[in-house]
């Protein structure tokens, strides 16, 4: 679901690109459910992902075996989301490969409001460092 102001559920249209210029920008946060399919993935489809490639998006990723887990954040353009399996690609910057990342293993995802074009960010960075 997003975080940071209004929001209802998701059926394209004007909402859909005020949501989606939140996001951009930084005003919203995505978090996901953490089962699939769920309220938050639904809301998440209905976004114009077409556009996401335009924007430097960052997207905070669960990695590791639980509970032994540790929180990464990648900045990058989001290339697709499916919804039936749950899958999001994400491109990060400086040229590293892209990779699908399980909805499930999503904790945030959210634009920069300070660090919006290439070469502003890094390619990732540990959160627990901020």
């Amino acid at each position: 679901m997003m975080r940071g102001g209004r929001c209802g559920p998701g059926g394209g249209g004007l909402e859909s690109i005020e949501r989606y210029n939140d996001l951009v920008v930084g005003a919203y946060i995505w978090v996901p459910d953490d089962d699939h399919p769920g309220a938050a993935a639904a809301e998440l489809a209905n976004l114009p992902f077409h556009w996401l490639r335009e924007w430097t998006l960052w997207v905070d990723v669960e990695c590791g075996s639980r509970p032994d887990t540790v929180l990464h954040r990648l900045y990058g353009t989001v290339t697709f989301f499916e919804p039936d399996t749950g899958q999001m690609g994400f491109s990060p910057t400086g040229g590293h490969p892209a990779v699908a990342l399980p909805v499930h293993r999503i904790v945030a995802l959210s634009g920069d409001r300070q660090r919006r074009g290439p070469g502003q960010v890094p390619a990732h960075e540990p959160v627990d460092e901020h």
